[in-house]
């Protein structure tokens, strides 16, 4: 006879972690305790020696389908037990993680389509290892009381799965059926209810066939659906919603119609198959509508995430559009009235629920690269997340403080003690809707856990105003927007040592206080140098030039001595005057390196593309048209710590478009290259531009094939979400060294 006890830290509550701990021990004759505390799970054991090491590897390896082991502490005891028992405990809840949303799990999809099951055709059909968390979760401990189910009363048959240790449903707080659960409800949009469940979903799917727009709540928010394949209701949709050029994501029924518009690989088959059901950018067979794409040679493309997206596509058998359902750069609706009072005009009917969401998340959404995600936004299925700190440090430095993120693309990220809570993906902080939702999550996240903050991170970027209200109660740090891309790469990694990151992105305030972009630094902890960036040129208009590409074209053009037809094709005959005198006289102009603006100069001249409409369309349309059989490069001549790009814009001038968007590519790569070579350090590639998956791709072959060590985001955004995680670094370096204030 032998007694141990096993501390467990990770994602393990909440995840069927202690039914699954119930079953193996009663598996193997083991008698002993499971109960969750403020840092993870406890497990007491006593029985055969053999079966309790036996316990401990099926512990490591069988593992729930959400859960995560992080640590594990094996000490012996001298307890002795009769049976084995699931223990309640109150503090279980400090530090427990709030899970995301998940999607639906294969078993759960099985009793859906299953004629005979109870749960047949059960529109919001969940269990322990999949389904809604994050979204209906109000206040810790995660229990139905304190989420959107508690107005509906489970039935009998619910609640024996509920309390059964042995059924998969066991403790699945929005556990439900067709008798108990919530109702779906189609409407029109002045807030008329059409029909109600199986009626609502089939009138849905009509007024979908019929070419109309419906809006249909999911987990975190509305999405706005119309059939994919009827190019007038795809054109009517993007008209209504004020969104001429973007792409739109699809959603699929399975694999196989996906792999009808789309060319997948294994691993992208993969990543499209997971729990996180992301959106994946894949390469377009082009045979959708043209305006779903709109020139940029990729499809996203997304399987049902929910019993009720598999229902409805079931039975339309044809992929839709699905697109949230937002104000432009504002966060995702949630509920009908606000969808009626802001999108009214844009939907024709909605189908509802009542189920309440608290909290919005979007869907999340990657490329794949060499069998991994490379993640553009991560909400749905992957935020917010807990991780412990991994820098390998001997001893965890001790403190709390917030991470604010960035004015684009915001999340923010908090550090208490050895472990890093990320938000999900919240939006671009220009407008009062998103700076609403940051307060109310940030709110919430504070009250759960009972975060006191020592300091708060920001940018340095001094018009970074919503920093502002916490100068008035908090010591401020503030990192600058490029470093914090460095250092996010680094946190993630596990890097305590210097590198040099290419830090390649739109714009950010720099040390000059011009506006920074395209910059090689070496970095170690809270240090950075600049040692190279790309040749300054002169920003005109500020933020109004980011969309007017035609001003960087022509302050490019200008910079080089460049004439060709091609500017004069991009650029009004009436506005160059003016902007020769605002060149001349530096009115409203800021220098900047940034290679973003680069990239979008370029794509004027090359696309004939005097104005975007949206962030990242001109480099994603040069990627479209680059060509992996084309080898030439233009040259990026380095002179001392300026990059000089004058021979690409030269290439622009002259070249057909797919060899110069090629070549412009292939050259970023060679140069990438270049500078790696010229430093006997890794490598950390960083920035918004990195996610040109042309240009990622070939720099990591070219990288590889000369053994240059580099570094990626593992499960960050490369782009400007990332900067928290960063700020995060920066703030732990502030403890480790003892250099706060």
């Amino acid at each position: 006879m032998r007694s141990i006890k096993i501390e467990v830290f990770g994602l393990v509550q909440g995840v069927g972690f202690r039914p699954f701990v119930y079953s193996l021990a009663k598996n193997l004759e083991l008698n002993g305790t499971v109960l969750n505390d403020s840092s993870g799970v406890k497990i007491e054991l006593c029985g055969d020696g053999k079966n309790i090491d036996e316990f401990i590897s099926k512990l490591k390896i069988n593992l729930p389908p959400l859960a995560r082991i992080d640590n594990i502490i094996i000490s012996n005891s001298d307890k002795k037990y009769d049976d084995f028992n699931i223990i309640s405990s109150q503090e279980s809840y400090k530090f427990a993680p709030i899970l995301p949303d998940f999607a639906i799990c294969d078993e759960c999809k099985n009793e859906l389509l299953d004629s005979s099951n109870y749960r047949y055709n059960h529109a919001f059909i969940n269990c322990t290892n999949c389904g809604p968390r994050f979204s209906l979760i109000r206040r810790l401990p995660y229990d139905r009381a304190n989420t959107t189910m508690s107005k509906f009363k489970m039935c009998d048959k619910c609640e024996f799965e509920y309390k059964n240790p042995l059924n998969r449903r066991y403790h699945a707080q929005p556990i439900a059926c067709k008798a108990c659960g919530p109702k779906l409800l189609y409407k029109d949009m002045s807030g008329n209810i059409l029909s109600s469940d199986e009626n609502a979903l089939k009138d849905c799917i009509n007024a979908i066939k019929s070419g109309k727009i419906v809006a249909i709540k999911g987990v975190g928010g509305f999405h706005l659906v119309c059939d994919a394949l009827n190019s007038e209701a795809v054109s009517s949709l993007k008209e209504r919603k004020r969104r001429p050029h973007k792409p739109l994501a699809i959603m699929c029924k399975d694999l196989d119609m996906a792999c009808d518009y789309a060319y997948i690989n294994e691993s992208e088959a993969k990543i499209l198959n997971s729990n996180l059901k992301p959106i994946v950018l894949l390469k377009s067979k082009n045979n959708l509508p043209k305006s779903i794409s709109s020139g940029v040679g990729s499809v996203g493309i997304f399987l049902p995430p929910t019993p009720l997206h598999i229902m409805l596509l079931d039975r339309l058998n044809s992929p839709i559009i699905a697109t949230s359902a937002n104000p432009s750069k504002e966060p995702i609706l949630t509920n009908f009235d606000e969808l009626a009072s802001r999108l009214g005009s844009v939907c024709d009917y909605a189908l509802d629920n009542d189920r309440d969401i608290v909290n919005p998340s979007d869907d999340s959404i990657c490329f794949e690269l060499l069998s991994k995600p490379i993640y553009i936004r991560t909400s749905r299925g992957l935020k917010p997340n807990i991780t412990p700190l991994n820098l390998g440090l001997k001893d965890v430095p001790k403190g709390c403080f917030l991470a604010l993120g960035s004015l684009m693309k915001n999340q923010f990220a908090i550090y208490k003690d050895g472990l890093i809570f990320s938000s999900p993906y919240i939006g671009d902080m220009g407008s009062l809707a998103v700076i609403k939702r940051f307060d109310e999550l940030l709110e919430s996240f504070k009250s759960i856990y009972g975060f006191e903050f020592d300091f708060i991170i920001g940018d340095a970027h001094p018009h970074f105003g919503f920093i502002d209200d916490f100068a008035k109660k908090y010591e401020i740090y503030r990192v600058y927007h490029h470093h914090a891309h460095a250092l996010s790469v680094m946190l993630e990694n596990g890097i305590s040592s210097g590198v040099i990151a290419l830090s390649f992105d739109g714009t950010g305030y720099g040390q000059d206080a011009t506006i920074w972009g395209g910059e090689v630094l070496r970095c170690k902890d809270n240090e950075f140098k600049r040692v190279m960036h790309f040749d300054n040129f002169e920003l005109i208009g500020a933020d109004k030039g980011i969309k007017n590409i035609y001003y960087l074209a022509y302050a490019i053009a200008k910079k080089y001595n460049l004439n060709s037809p091609k500017i004069d094709a991009i650029v009004p005959q009436i506005q160059k005057s003016n902007l020769d005198k605002i060149l001349q006289n530096r009115l409203n102009i800021v220098d900047t390196s940034s290679l973003g603006r680069i990239f979008d100069a370029f794509a004027a001249i090359v696309l004939n593309l005097p104005v975007i409409t949206y962030d990242a369309q001109a480099p994603m349309m040069l990627e479209a048209l680059y060509d992996e059989n084309v080898n030439t490069a233009y040259e990026f001549e380095i002179d001392g710590d300026v990059i000089n790009y004058k021979n690409a814009f030269i290439g622009a001038l002259n070249d057909p478009m797919k060899v110069a968007a090629t070549a412009f590519i292939n050259g970023i790569s060679n140069l990438a290259l270049k500078i790696a070579k010229m430093h006997s350090l890794p490598v950390v590639l960083c920035g918004g531009v990195w996610q040109n998956r042309a240009l990622l791709k070939r720099t990591i072959s070219e990288f590889r094939r000369h053994d240059i060590k580099y570094y990626l985001p593992i499960n960050e955004p490369m782009n400007d979400s990332g900067i928290a995680m960063g700020q995060i670094y920066f703030g732990l370096n502030l403890l480790r060294y003892n250099t706060k204030i």
